[in-house]
């Protein structure tokens, strides 16, 4: 099996809820930890289950990564179809594996007070890094936290700093 470090995979934030629906979702693919380019989704831009299912069906990844997945994973369950392995076919659409930064710092970093993505960017990341990313991606959505394209980038650069640190598959789920 390649390791993560040489798959595709896709950084995934929706802001929203069950009640409100979804009001943004981006996408960012990367692939060798390099990313690829990034997709947004408004609530003004029509269908949001059309949205997603034809960047899925484009392109197929190896494997999603979220800050705390339950979210995703529950916004997408009030949205459309959910099953556990990844297939692109329309009428049955199934999902994963999944990497949860938010886990994963957990599980590595024990003894942190707070694991929301302010505080960890604060930690381990630098301002510049975030803001060489925001700046080529963040084009319809503010360079700020709840927004879903920003949480995204900060999300990929958590999981990107640990891509030669551990062997981020032990992780998957």
């Amino acid at each position: 099996m390649k390791s993560l470090k040489e798959k595709f995979g896709r950084v995934i934030d929706f802001e929203g809820s069950r009640k409100s629906g979804i009001q943004q979702a981006s996408i960012i693919d990367f692939r060798s930890f390099s990313v690829i380019r990034s997709h947004e989704y408004l609530k003004g831009d029509g269908v949001f289950n059309d949205w997603i299912l034809n960047l899925i069906n484009k392109t197929p990844n190896d494997f999603w990564v979220s800050h705390n997945i339950s979210i995703e994973k529950n916004l997408l369950t009030s949205q459309m179809p959910y099953l556990i392995k990844t297939s692109y076919n329309k009428d049955n659409i199934f999902w994963g594996p999944w990497l949860d930064s938010l886990k994963v710092y957990k599980k590595l970093y024990p003894n942190l007070t707070d694991y929301n993505l302010r505080n960890l960017c604060d930690i381990f990341l630098t301002k510049e890094e975030i803001a060489v990313l925001t700046k080529a991606y963040c084009k319809r959505s503010k360079k700020a936290y709840h927004q879903s394209t920003f949480d995204c980038l900060v999300t990929f650069k958590l999981i990107e700093r640990l891509k030669d640190k551990v062997d981020l598959a032990f992780f998957l789920e």
